[in-house]
């Protein structure tokens, strides 16, 4: 009832255009197909990879292999003829797309993906997220930079120029470690390392170098916590926050992916004020804002690590109350929100 009169627009449609990959399993897309599809919404799950389209009139047609229950697609092999599943009709008036895996580089997906979702945009679409949003969202460093012009409180964050360049970065920070390296693209907590010590910090950005000339790399200041808290952001409001508690042991993050263990959290008036503010200036309608909270919650800023636009809901769903699933698909009967 906080998101919709009693009294529903029209149903809408939603296309959600996602890609399994072993190492980051489809789990959302089946989330919301499934409860999309309780609520009466014709929901079409779509497989970026091998995907394509074809106009039929003022609509279009998407045609995908087939995704199962577990998110799965199935794609044929060397010997298997491409079998399509059925086609599923979208038309911009009564059609929503949520994206997911879009990336500004080949590092996060096919320029192709971004290409179909550039022409959906121009022929009318709205997409959650836009790819002005990606864009921001899918480069760590792309984040700090809209931080930094934007007095959002962050940890200090450093570029690390070339392969021979850690020493300069490491004074940058003050040559305080532990600090924390991170490739600007990765998800999951993957390029995300641990570092002790100047000797272990050449080593490691020489070996990310080596492996990759174009790499972009970022030296973070270590702030020391216990957890650190995602808040999913829809247009201007929070409809769920978690804690995910530092992994035990030798690790340091706190990823659901990796073995976090997740709490519901209550987050305070300004860190809820800022997290929407956050989500405003990076463009995004469904946001997942990171953050570490501050000494003094009910004062000051939380330190504000990361914005993700392809929203993972299957974690925090599971420890909410009430379905952040449902709250998101509620929402957007609100044809306002679309554009």
């Amino acid at each position: 009832s906080e998101f919709i009169t009693e009294a529903k627009d029209e149903l809408y449609k939603l296309l959600i255009i996602s890609h399994d990959d072993p190492l980051d399993p489809n789990e959302t897309g089946p989330l919301v197909r499934k409860t999309a599809a309780e609520m009466g919404i014709d929901v079409y799950l779509a497989e970026f990879s091998g995907m394509y389209m074809e106009d039929k009139g003022n609509d279009q047609l998407v045609y995908s292999f087939p995704v199962n229950d577990k998110g799965q697609a199935q794609i044929p092999g060397m010997k298997d003829d491409a079998e399509y599943d059925k086609p599923f009709k979208i038309n911009p008036n009564n059609t929503l797309i949520m994206a997911r895996g879009l990336g500004s580089t080949v590092k996060t997906g096919n320029l192709s993906w971004r290409v179909a979702c550039i022409n959906l945009e121009n022929q009318g679409y709205t997409i959650i997220n836009s790819i002005g949003c990606n864009d921001i969202c899918n480069d760590k460093w792309y984040n700090q930079i809209i931080f930094q012009q934007n007095n959002i409180r962050t940890p200090n964050t450093v570029l690390v120029r070339h392969s021979e360049g850690a020493e300069e970065a490491s004074d940058r920070l003050g040559n305080k470690f532990p600090m924390i390296l991170k490739t600007a693209v990765g998800s999951r907590g993957v390029g995300v390392i641990w570092v002790e010590s100047l000797k272990s910090l050449h080593s490691i950005v020489q070996l990310l170098y080596r492996e990759d000339e174009f790499v972009d790399i970022l030296l973070q200041e270590y702030i020391k916590t216990d957890y650190d808290v995602r808040a999913v952001v829809l247009n201007g409001r929070i409809i769920g926050s978690m804690k995910r508690k530092v992994i035990e042991g030798a690790d340091f993050r706190s990823n659901v992916s990796l073995g976090a263990e997740m709490q519901p959290f209550e987050p305070t008036e300004l860190e809820i004020s800022e997290a929407i503010r956050i989500a405003k200036i990076t463009r995004t309608k469904l946001a997942g804002i990171d953050f570490i909270p501050a000494k003094d919650r009910e004062k000051e800023l939380p330190y504000c690590l990361e914005v993700n636009a392809a929203v993972d809901l299957a974690g925090i769903e599971k420890i909410s109350k009430e379905s952040p699933t449902e709250k998101f698909l509620n929402a957007l009967f609100d044809r306002s929100i679309w554009k």
